[in-house]
């Protein structure tokens, strides 16, 4: 039988810590990294851990076997002390050794039904995963979840509806947990790295903390005194957003996905309307958490406060 753990409980010890006291314990995991908030926090709570050399090596390909131990941990359906108890008594798949040390993660998963393996009995564990089976194995880890109805709507440009992984893309997409290019595409057959595959557990994760995900860009001197929105006068200097539908006045903490450095906001404009695209920041706001010169961040936000 199948033991979950709802993400919401998982002890969320450093979520009240800041930028300057939160530091990765990994040597080459630096503010400033594409993936630094998120291989920082699942190193703290003991998710994720790295190589011998103190090293996460976030932008190398990640196998089927690391990213199944990684996922299924994370999402709670096996426990690290229960697995220890695990007796191989056979091979699961022809190519899964019973001595190996991944092998005991592959028997629950497929006991569990997570995964089936290829055809010809291989679970062929030294390959590199990819996008879609990641987000396969990961949100079919979760019981009870609430699938979105499979529209062309809530897919992507490359993800066709009638595809074995589309109702799982179309969840992670309700989400934010994917990085969505600006011709609205997701490359569900890329290859995965450890740094994103992180990425994706950390953001459904901050989920259930009613985070939100997905890019951020920033406007500045060439509206500076135009009229936005809400009828204010737009002053590139305060602190204030676009956002497509939440009410003008609303505060938003908005945090740099790659640094941690966060900056609360107040919407009095609509926008942006590029895919993937949740906020257009003033050039004052936007300075706070990175640098002008990036152009586009990834972020997460949150609602402090409604009008």
């Amino acid at each position: 039988m199948k033991k979950f753990i709802h993400l919401l409980l998982i002890p969320m010890i450093i979520s009240i810590l800041t930028a300057e006291n939160i530091a990765c314990g990994f040597s080459d995991v630096e503010s400033g990294d594409e993936h630094y908030v998120s291989i920082t926090y699942l190193e703290k709570q003991g998710i994720i851990d790295g190589y011998d050399d103190n090293t996460f090596r976030a932008f190398e390909k990640i196998n089927r076997a690391e990213a199944l131990k990684m996922l299924t941990i994370a999402s709670g359906v096996f426990l690290e002390e229960e697995m220890e108890k695990i007796k191989i008594e056979e091979s699961p798949f022809t190519d899964t050794p019973k001595m190996d040390w991944y092998t005991k993660y592959v028997q629950a998963a497929k006991d569990n039904n997570l995964i089936h393996g290829y055809e010809d009995g291989t679970f062929r564990p030294e390959k590199t995963i990819n996008l879609a089976e990641t987000i396969k194995i990961f949100i079919s880890s979760f019981e009870n979840l609430e699938y979105p109805a499979l529209t062309e709507d809530n897919l992507f440009f490359d993800t066709p509806i009638d595809e074995w992984y589309a109702i799982y893309i179309a969840f992670a997409k309700q989400k934010g947990l994917l990085n969505i290019s600006a011709n609205n595409e997701i490359f569900p057959h890329r290859e995965m790295t450890r740094g994103y595959v992180a990425e994706i557990i950390y953001r459904m994760i901050k989920s259930s903390e009613n985070y939100e995900f997905g890019k951020a860009t920033f406007y500045g001197s060439a509206v500076q005194g135009h009229l936005t929105a809400s009828g204010e006068t737009f002053d590139m200097n305060k602190f204030t957003a676009a956002h497509k539908y939440l009410p003008f006045g609303s505060i938003v903490e908005v945090t740099n996905l790659a640094n941690d450095k966060s900056v609360q906001v107040r919407i009095t404009d609509r926008g942006p309307y590029g895919y993937g695209r949740v906020l257009d920041l003033s050039s004052g706001a936007f300075s706070e958490i990175a640098w002008l010169g990036t152009g586009i961040i990834n972020v997460q936000y949150k609602i402090v406060h409604l009008p």
